[in-house]
Order: structure tokens, then sequence, then C-alpha cells
């Protein structure tokens, strides 16, 4: 299989998994064909957290919009160039005169003892930054900043997207601009706002106004409008892998839920969970079975609740520091028989000796995990030309198989949870 057989499966308008990418480092905003909205729907009510329907669009909106290349290439001519008028102002001035004197004042206030002889009431004038245009702009960057910081929270500082780093920083400068920085951001645009920065005969404010509507119907109060908003955004914008090996960990992942709901029989997930640094599983099916969980590198203390050998031996020295290493996925099925544990580990290599290599690895894991005794299997991934030739699949810790071979996925995934 290429990648393009990899990005097909995984942006299928049958399946809403694409947004099961990470939101972190590592991808790029995209593009594919619109999901069924019914699919997405479905999709964004069985998120686990009722706000991560509203952080994923926010973050494929902030990745995907424009935003990134409004604050590079178009904010910097805008702030060398800010829409401003000319106010007169009534200040004493001096010593010496600027201005236009107001002498009635100006004797006024010297026969009173206000004013010295060297100073004046005068009219002066002075450039007014604060324009219906530029308190709207003033507004997009502060709510720029703010969806970043949501989005860093959420993911983790380290963790957070190059881009999404940089939108940051931009609209953190333009705040501070000398021009921009005296303009105070309203609470929320209004429709004057708005339109002075649309009907602007400069290109980037119209830009701008574009950009904070779409902002703003992010946060209609309207929840049905809002969520119109989500899905019309999430149908066709996703956040693609940059690397080969993420898209096919990705890709089996999304293999290994569509098994587990069609050949395994447990139907569509309950309940999912984004990739970010604060999940805990990314899908969860229930049915009268029993139930399976789906955890993406996460830890066994996370996953299982369990301390792995490493640890352990860690633990018990000085001088040693580090965690044991996370398999790609875990699976935990609960059923009448009890807790069995299958381990999925995806490499993305054709070369023999280096699948003998991961085999070694995914060895080390089912020794790491061997409190659990017998109740745990691994299944090793790699794209293709590898298939089980030994029919007693059921008496084996480990499975090596291929993301091209469904049938032998599935033969696999049940063996390492026993399900025949």
């Amino acid at each position: 299989m290429s990648r393009q057989d990899w990005h097909a499966f995984i942006s299928s308008p049958q399946r809403a998994g694409r947004h099961l990418s990470s939101i972190g480092r590592g991808v790029a905003g995209s593009q594919a064909d619109a999901i069924d909205l019914n699919v997405l729907q479905a999709f964004l009510e069985r998120l686990n957290d009722s706000a991560d329907a509203t952080l994923l669009g926010s973050a494929v909106d902030l990745i995907c919009g424009g935003y990134c290349d409004f604050v590079e290439t178009k904010l910097s001519r805008l702030l060398d160039s800010l829409s401003n008028e000319m106010l007169a102002q009534q200040q004493v001035v001096g010593p010496g005169l600027r201005g236009n004197p107001i002498w009635d004042k100006t004797i006024l206030g010297r026969l009173s003892g206000s004013l010295s002889r060297t100073h004046f009431v005068s009219r002066t004038a002075h450039r007014s930054f604060d324009l219906p245009e530029n308190q709207l702009l003033a507004w997009l960057l502060t709510d720029l900043v703010r969806a970043v910081d949501q989005v860093e929270y959420v993911v983790g500082s380290s963790r957070l997207h190059p881009q999404l780093r940089s939108l940051q920083m931009r609209s953190e400068a333009a705040q501070n601009h000398h021009w921009l920085g005296s303009i105070p951001s309203p609470l929320r645009p209004t429709s004057e706002m708005i339109a002075a920065a649309r009907r602007h005969r400069r290109e980037e404010y119209r830009s701008a106004a574009k950009l904070a509507t779409r902002r703003l119907e992010l946060q209609a109060n309207d929840r049905e409008a809002r969520w119109y908003t989500v899905l019309s955004l999430l149908a066709v914008n996703w956040l693609e892998p940059l690397n080969d090996d993420d898209l096919f960990e990705l890709y089996v992942l999304l293999l290994t839920i569509d098994v587990i709901a069609l050949e395994l029989g447990f139907g569509e997930p309950i309940e999912y969970g984004l990739v970010t640094s604060r999940r805990g599983h990314v899908a969860k099916f229930e049915c009268s079975r029993g139930s399976i969980e789906v955890f993406f590198d996460q830890s066994a203390t996370t996953a299982l609740g369990i301390r792995t050998m490493v640890q352990k031996v860690i633990a018990s020295h000085s001088g040693i520091s580090g965690s044991s290493r996370r398999p790609d996925i875990i699976l935990r099925l609960k059923d009448e028989a009890g807790v069995r544990v299958a381990l999925v580990e995806m490499k993305r290599t054709d070369d023999g000796r280096y699948v003998s290599d991961s085999i070694y690895k995914v060895f080390g894991y089912l020794f790491d995990y061997r409190s659990l005794g017998e109740a745990i299997c691994a299944v090793l991934v790699v794209p293709e030309g590898v298939a089980s030739v030994d029919s007693g699949v059921g008496e084996r810790p480990m499975f090596v198989t291929s993301g091209s071979d469904r049938t032998d996925f599935v033969a696999a995934l049940k063996s390492a949870l026993r399900l025949h």
C-alpha cells in the first residue's frame, strides 16, 4: 500500500476518523472530500468532552482558515498604513505657541493665575487611530491570541503546532504596535466595525473583516448556528500528518476502529476522544458482548493503571531517569471472561531485518507488561508483504500482519483478544 491508499481510506466520506490525527506538531492544514454530515455529526456528538468539538473546530480553523497568511504577509503592510483621522483638541501649550490659540480662554486663564504668560490655550490637531476598522483589527488579534492559548493549554506548549506558535507571536507583537497598541480591544465587534472594514479601500481590512466574521460564527450564542459552522468547517478541512510514518499510524488506528466495529461486531463507538496531551481513550465500544477501549500513544499507567517492569527498575535505582516506552495502540477488552489486553505496534517498513528487530521490540513490551500475565497479546502491523501461515494462531503471544491484508489483520486482532 502507498500513501495514497492510506490517505484514501482515512479521508473516506463515510468515516470522520480523519479528525483523530494530532492537533499538535507534524500535521498540516489540508482539504479532502466532504464527510457525510450525519457521520460527522455523530462523531462530534460522541466526543467524550463536550468542549472538544469547539476545540477541534477552532484548531482546524486557525491552521486552515488563512489567519497565518494574514498575520505573516498582510498585517505588516496594514500596520504601516493604519486608517486614521485628524482631530482638533483643546489643550494648554507652551512655552511657545502651537496650533490655533483661543485668546479669550488664554486671557481668562492668565487673569485668574491658572496660566503663566508663556502658556496658551490652543486648539491643536492630533492623529487618532481609534476608528471602527482598527477596533475590529484589535479584536481579531486578541481573539487569535486567546484561541491559540486555549489550544496550547490542551496539547501542551512543547507540542503546539509551529504555525500556531507563529500566529500567536505575530499577533502579540502587533498588539504592542505603537499605533495599534493604543486602541482598546472591544469585548465583541459591532456591525459598524465589521462594515467599516468590509468596505475599506485596503484589501487587508477586507480580509480582516472576513476572518473576524468566521471567528464570530464559531462563537455564536445560537448553538445551532455555531454547530452548523463547525460542521461546515470540519466537513472538508482536516489536519493531515506530514510524515508517512504518522499517516500510516493514523491509517492503522482507523483500521483497528473499523475492524472492531464491523468484523468484531461491537458496532460504532459510543465515545471518541481527541489526540491531545490530556486524552484518555480515543474510542470506546460497548455491546452485549462487552466493552473495548482504544488508547493511542498512551502509557500503561494512563491506559491500564499498572506500573511496568521498566518503571519498577528505574524507581529502584538512583541516577536513572526516564519512563517506559509506549506502544502505538493499547486495546483493553472487558467481558464475562475478564479483562484482556492487546498491543498494536505499527512499523512502516518492507525491510525484513527491520521487521525482525521490531518483533524483538514488541517482545520487550510484552515483558514490560508481564504483570498482566496471560491476559496480554500483541500485533505488529507493517504495510504489506507479511501474513500468517500457521493455523494455530491462538497459541502465539504475538502476530505479525499487513495493513493491506484486512482479512489477516482481522484474524490477528481476534486471536490477540481471544474472540474466536
